[in-house]
């Protein structure tokens, strides 16, 4: 501290401004991370909410075959139908594999729909 009185008024001023911008950067830094961290937690809770979405028209269409009120080929179409028109995100959307991987529906590539996608690539090379 003996060392700060040493100093001239100017150089004082000087090195008590400096403390003070730093100390705002690391007050803006925390402050965006805490903002960054919220962004995503939100993006996640919206995602979360239109996948529950999506599950639940699958769920209907499931039980409704299950209980014999409509037959499973139906129930598979409409459900196909119903989730191909959902969007989230704006223009965000959903499709359905099945386990082998093959494409069941893709609303914006219908051409792949049925095609196999086991041996596709994703731009760094891993198998989708």
């Amino acid at each position: 501290m003996d060392a700060l009185f040493r100093l001239s008024v100017s150089r004082r001023l000087v090195v008590m401004v400096a403390f003070a911008v730093a100390a705002m950067a690391i007050l803006v830094g925390i402050l965006m991370t805490s903002e960054r961290a919220m962004l995503l937690r939100e993006r996640q809770d919206s995602v979360r909410q239109a996948v529950e979405t999506a599950h639940g028209i699958l769920v209907h269409f499931h039980g409704l075959a299950a209980k014999g009120d409509m037959p499973e080929e139906e129930a598979k179409k409409r459900a196909k139908e119903a989730v191909r028109a959902l969007r989230y995100s704006g223009e965000e959307y959903f499709w359905m594999n099945d386990m082998h991987p093959k494409v069941v529906m893709h609303p914006i590539r219908p051409e792949l729909d049925g095609q196999d996608q086991s041996q596709r690539k994703d731009p760094n090379g891993k198998l989708l």
